[in-house]
């Protein structure tokens, strides 16, 4: 059964206190329109269909974002689609948005309430709404207790960085794409004149929550040794990922640091 949140402190609407929610978080069951069949599964997030305008709940990065789906995909299931990186511990995503409506791009920093498209209708979805999902050490929650305010997105303060170590033929471009931050992040934060000019064995500041591309030959103790970090550390933050054994990692994986 669907209902009205009220009172919402932090709403993934522009101009909106309140929303209808149509499917709440957790497990359920429902009708599929498309194919006429019942569904059941486990919901990781919240639909809403009251508002128009999506904005960001707090600062963040586009990690990914999908703006070129048309209507009904159970293969695109998010649709046109937004997911933020806020720190380490905490993502959001913004789901079945408008075909066309997306107007941030991937590594592109956004601010709160700041507007990254509209609802929509595209992907997994039979009705418009805007999926919201929030990711917590890990595991999507239900993201009720963030808009009501009983919970908070915790985001990276400016001086929150890790140290990485510049590498032969390394440029701030390569080093930006590689960690999903933006060259004038990296500029200011590090009080770069020159972004040209870069040099192998000194250190560069990198924002918390930072993430990394695993290349051949690399283990945990490695990535960790580059980031004054412990392997123990990163293991623990991405077992989802990694799974039961620590030494098994795979290049192209994505680990947050």
């Amino acid at each position: 059964m669907g209902y009205t949140l009220k009172n919402i402190k932090n709403s993934p609407f522009k101009g909106f206190n309140k929303s209808y929610i149509s499917s709440s978080y957790g497990k359920r069951r429902f009708y599929n329109k498309q194919t006429g069949k019942y569904i059941t599964d486990f919901h990781d997030g919240i639909d809403m269909t009251s508002g128009k305008q999506v904005i960001a709940l707090a600062d963040g990065v586009v990690i990914d974002c999908q703006n070129d789906i048309r209507g009904y995909s159970e293969k695109e299931a998010s649709g046109n689609f937004v997911l933020l990186k806020h720190n380490g511990n905490h993502y959001t995503i913004y789901a079945h948005m408008k075909y066309g409506s997306v107007i941030v791009k991937k590594n592109e920093n956004v601010k709160k309430g700041q507007v990254i498209g509209e609802k929509g209708n595209t992907g997994f979805s039979t009705g418009a709404h805007l999926h919201l999902g929030i990711k917590e050490n890990g595991k999507w929650v239900d993201p009720v207790d963030y808009l009501i305010g009983n919970k908070n997105i915790d985001v990276a303060s400016s001086n929150s960085y890790l140290e990485y170590a510049i590498r032969n033929g390394d440029t701030l471009c390569s080093i930006a794409q590689k960690h999903h931050t933006t060259v004038d992040t990296l500029v200011k934060l590090n009080g770069i004149e020159n972004a040209d000019m870069i040099y192998a064995g000194n250190s560069l500041r990198i924002p918390i929550g930072t993430t990394y591309i695993v290349k051949s030959g690399d283990t945990l103790v490695k990535i960790a040794n580059k980031y004054n970090v412990s392997w123990k550390e990163i293991y623990l933050k991405n077992i989802e990922v990694i799974g039961d054994n620590p030494d098994k990692i795979y290049p192209g994986q994505e680990f947050i640091i």
